[in-house]
């Protein structure tokens, strides 16, 4: 008896488990300096900018989780950055599927802001 027991409650467990996060999703982290007021990404060449994904003001140093609903396709996107004194940085074709976090830096010395994937 134990063993129905055992298993009918390993089969409920089955269900209980949450929804798995889509492989797309990943830490955008802050290493620029500078405060960031909003992030859109897009499909690789959709030229077209969607929504901000920020829900408020990254902060430097700060992180952020960004997830992708169900409707959202594909491996390759698009991302841009605004910083609060409105200068922006764009980067093309992250593959998202094989990315867990990216970290966005600036280099004073040669104006350059770059994206860090891991």
């Amino acid at each position: 008896m134990k063993q129905i027991v055992l298993a009918a409650a390993g089969f409920a467990m089955l269900f209980a488990v949450p929804a798995l996060a889509d492989d797309r999703d990943f830490d955008l982290t802050n290493a620029t300096g500078y405060p960031i007021k909003t992030m859109v990404i897009d499909e690789s060449a959709s030229n077209v900018w969607g929504n901000n994904e920020l829900d408020s003001i990254l902060n430097d140093g700060s992180t952020v989780r960004v997830k992708f609903g169900k409707g959202d396709k594909g491996c390759k996107w698009d991302m841009k950055v605004t910083f609060t004194d409105d200068s922006s940085a764009e980067w093309h074709g992250f593959d998202l599927c094989t990315i867990n976090s990216i970290i966005l830096h600036y280099n004073r010395s040669t104006d350059v802001t770059s994206a860090e994937v891991q």
